[in-house]
């Protein structure tokens, strides 16, 4: 058994045939999104090699995430034979928290985005075949995040990468015990309650990481639970 080891963040797709994805006439589905990507390793993490695919491709298990079948381009790592030691993450103050989503700010909505820096050498690796416009051009070095991406670079991985996985975390409120970090759930989507008043998000409807005022925001939502994670993250993942 070999293990995969991200040293440079690299997206981890739900195909194999990543020359296909990027190198034909166009990877945006109708809504402009590359529904392959499932979403972002970041440096540090590891992965369960399950075989090697042509041309750099592999076929890796993430004990992070769930999904069947997932593939990575092994030029943005390296291998080893034994599996390193679990990866400690320790999780940021909710004060740096809501400031690094509010560094993300403007950027736009990326499909299984959750490194906002992106990844300018893809583009290197998989040239487009034609002129991108700055939307594509974002998705194509993954420059931006999606709603529970947004919360998962924010607190450095510590908690699930995923929607369906994130309202599961921590304990179900009202909205009258909300307070700042806490997680406002409507079907399919989060948001994450900035302030008293406000709430930010990466919504595709909205254009990307926005902040609105939270009674405005409730009233747009079909329905909403709300969920407090934070003072179990924060105290006990440091570990």
């Amino acid at each position: 058994m070999s293990y995969f080891i991200v040293e440079r963040a690299t997206p981890l797709l739900n195909r194999p045939d990543f020359r296909k994805i990027y190198g034909g006439a166009s990877p945006f589905d109708e809504q402009n999104l590359v529904r392959a990507v499932e979403m972002i390793a970041l440096p540090g993490m590891f992965l369960e090699v399950v075989q090697s695919k042509d041309e750099h491709i592999l076929e890796v298990k993430s004990a992070d995430y769930t999904a069947s079948s997932l593939f990575v381009d092994q030029r943005f790592g390296s291998l080893q034979g034994s599996a390193p030691p679990p990866l400690k993450r320790e999780a940021p103050s909710v004060e740096l928290i809501l400031e690094r989503m509010k560094e993300s700010l403007g950027l736009p909505y990326v499909w299984g985005g959750n490194y906002a820096a992106g990844i300018p050498e893809w583009r290197s690796y998989y040239p487009p075949q034609r002129e991108l416009s700055p939307l594509e051009e974002a998705h194509w070095s993954f420059r931006g995040v999606d709603c529970s991406g947004l919360l998962y670079e924010a607190v450095d991985g510590c908690v699930p990468r995923n929607t369906s996985e994130q309202r599961l975390l921590g304990d179900e409120i009202s909205r009258e015990e909300l307070q700042p970090l806490d997680l406002i759930f409507s079907p399919g989507h989060v948001s994450i309650l900035l302030s008293e008043d406000e709430v930010i998000e990466s919504c595709l409807e909205l254009g990307g990481v926005v902040i609105t005022p939270l009674d405005q925001r409730l009233k747009e939502l079909d329905s909403a639970t709300f969920r407090r994670f934070h003072h179990r993250v924060v105290s006990s993942q440091r570990s």
